[in-house]
């Protein structure tokens, strides 16, 4: 028998190995291909209501890239370590180890070939579903579905980068023993080089600790304390991980019948614990990630209207300036006028565009001037201003600004070659116009100083036209047929001023409303939604594989533990309940775990605004969520459960 027949026929023996190994390949190539298909979709990344989102995608490519890696270099490993002990054997019968470089390469270059084959196909099958029912789910159903080389190059360059380094490490570490090595492989335990209960404590302490540094750090925080108190958690959570049964263990100690009640156990899984860490810290950390993503994306694409409306006060707004070349008053109510959506409202609003050189340096700052008439008019308010005094006007909810001290501050505008100084008499916070560019901060005057600072000072007049419709929803044509036309007049305008900081006339001549604003919250923030919905399937999919597969390939071990168990009186009974409270703590204490994290965090994240009791739709989607993550979570257990019971009893 020649040596290609002994490989075959044990292949055909342990088929079962190649086959799961051949599908954990072809799995990561699919589920990465159907992700390309929407990240490299061209028309989603010209389409306007979806400006920015390709960088927004970039963060689950990220995870899905760091996840890949783990998900096929740990298969891999699975894969190898129950092959050591066959290469142990071929070295006895003679083959050598350029024989066994050989054999490495020609199995894993025809699984990796045949799951770059498979996974594509799949990939293209399944990808045009998960497409269509993406984009139906946000009502983009005129973005086309197509390939590109790109979806295809980056799913199988990924792929067998990350492949080929798997097989690199495993042919260098194996080719490194001896035939006396690879046989006693699976007879060798693994060693556990710490074992410490303290530790284990210390990681509890350090993981909730950094929790509450950056609870009470977060609304001061510029952005790297949550980085860095993060950093801690994760720290903390894979030392819990690793030590913490050994820390419980000698709690256990101090109460000696529950101890030695649950001794088999509590050891067992001190052993699974430190043998799994790197698997249970993946699937805490993936749980407690993608709740944390999907809460927070369905409350932004749940709350689109309400956003759209608090961040616009009228329906469509436009500001353009006083130049030669612009779309008159009467265009634009003939545009929007419509006889099944008539206007209800239409306001006018004269500004003043100041601008005003920096003193001792090279360079120009603006200030947009409004007269108190006016804003009266806009707020329904009953201010009044002498000669030369102003308010300060922040275009913003008051929640959104800091408290200001800034009375009795003066202000000067260059008048010719004097200036002409203003004194502060207060500041107002309140959203009265749409998020438009350049229109953040005004200075308010009264009408007399406005016309005056219009005739004699540096800057340039211009207008915003305010617009409110009898439904706001209904004026999605009418906002396109008007952009088209702001953009038109923007480009044929004459420059308003040519000098360094200045907007030009395409960036000040512009339109905001609800509708542009409700549709790109809702497209944007729904694809990342169901991106990330889809990505946590794939995530907890790929987590449980890779466990069953570490549970799964110790089973001939599993039930040579047990057949010694049976002949010192332990019972079937007593078998299947031990398998059920050690499969059940390494399922749900990841859950149970990244579920708390995930809270605390969104918690955390939710007092920018206001907390999560003041917004209590937070707290409903993340226990949506958690309980489909449970759901999920107990539907695996029973299925281990039953397939572990039944291998071994």
């Amino acid at each position: 028998m020649t040596f290609k027949q002994i490989v075959w026929k044990m292949a055909k023996v342990q088929y079962k190995k190649y086959l799961i190994y051949f599908l954990c390949n072809s799995f990561a190539v699919m589920f990465f291909f159907m992700f390309s298909t929407v990240y490299f979709n061209e028309r989603i990344i010209e389409a306007k209501k979806l400006d920015g989102i390709q960088d927004a995608l970039a963060v689950p490519a990220v995870a899905l890239v760091v996840f890949t890696v783990f998900f096929i270099s740990y298969a891999h490993n699975v894969f190898m370590k129950r092959r050591k002990s066959e290469f142990g054997l071929f070295m006895t019968l003679g083959m050598s180890h350029r024989d066994i470089s050989k054999l490495l390469l020609l199995e894993n270059g025809v699984i990796g070939l045949c799951s770059i084959v498979t996974g594509i196909i799949g990939g293209a099958i399944f990808s045009r579903l998960f497409f269509l029912l993406l984009m139906k789910s946000v009502g983009l159903e005129e973005i086309p579905f197509h390939f590109n080389g790109s979806m295809f190059l980056y799913s199988i360059a990924t792929f067998a980068l990350v492949f080929l380094a798997a097989v690199g490490k495993s042919l260098f570490f194996t080719l490194k023993k001896d035939v006396i090595q690879s046989l006693r492989s699976n007879r060798t335990a693994e060693t556990i080089k710490l074992k410490s209960p303290l530790f284990g404590g210390f990681g509890l302490v350090m993981m909730f600790g950094s929790i509450l540094m950056l609870y009470f750090s977060f609304s001061k925080s510029n952005g790297g304390e949550l980085l860095l108190w993060t950093i801690g958690v994760l720290i903390g959570l894979y030392i819990s991980l690793n030590q913490s049964v050994s820390f419980l263990i000698e709690l256990a100690k101090k109460n000696k019948p529950f101890y030695y009640r649950r001794l088999l156990l509590l050891t067992s899984l001190d052993y699974k614990f430190k043998q799994l860490t790197s698997i249970l810290m993946l699937v805490t950390v993936m749980i407690m990630v993608t709740i944390i993503y999907t809460t927070l994306l369905l409350t932004i694409y749940q709350s689109s209207e309400k956003d759209a409306i608090e961040g616009n006060p009228y329906d469509i707004a436009i500001v353009q300036a006083k130049t030669k070349n612009n779309l008159s008053s009467e265009e634009i109510s003939s545009i929007i006028n419509k006889q099944d959506n008539p206007i209800k409202q239409h306001l006018k609003m004269p500004i003043f565009y100041s601008i005003q050189t920096l003193p001792g340096v090279e360079g120009y700052f603006t200030n947009v001037v409004i007269s108190v008439d006016d804003f009266n008019k806009l707020t329904s308010q009953q201010k009044q201003l002498q000669e030369r005094e102003y308010i300060n006007y922040i275009n913003e909810a008051p929640e959104y600004v800091g408290n200001s001290n800034d009375d009795h501050q003066e202000l000067a505008f260059n008048i010719g070659s004097k200036e002409r100084t203003y004194q502060q008499k207060g500041m107002i916070a309140v959203k009265s116009i749409n998020n438009l560019s350049y229109l953040h901060e005004f200075i308010i005057v009264n009408q007399a100083e406005f016309e005056l600072l219009k005739k004699n000072a540096d800057g340039f007049a211009a207008e915003i036209q305010l617009f409110n419709v009898a439904n706001w929803k209904n004026t999605a044509d009418v906002v396109e047929i008007l952009d088209k036309k702001v953009k038109h007049y923007s480009k044929t305008a004459p420059q308003i001023a040519d000098r360094a900081g200045i907007p030009s006339q395409q960036e000040f001549f512009q339109m905001a409303s609800k509708i542009d604003s409700y549709q790109y919250h809702k497209n944007s923030s729904g694809i990342l939604f169901y991106v990330i919905s889809f990505l946590s399937v794939i995530f907890f999919f790929g987590t449980f594989i890779l466990l069953y597969l570490n549970l799964f390939s110790e089973l001939d071990l599993e039930q040579a533990k047990y057949q010694k168990l049976y002949k010192i009186g332990i019972t079937a009974r007593e078998v299947k309940r031990f398998i059920s409270n050690e499969l059940a703590t390494l399922f749900f204490i990841p859950l149970v775990l990244g579920t708390t994290l995930a809270y605390l965090y969104v918690a955390i994240l939710a007092t920018d605004v206001g907390g999560i009791m003041k917004n209590p739709e937070i707290l409903l989607h993340f226990v949506i969520i958690a309980s489909g993550y449970l759901c999920i979570q107990a539907g695996y257990f029973f299925y281990a459960r039953r397939k572990m019971c039944t291998n071994i009893i």
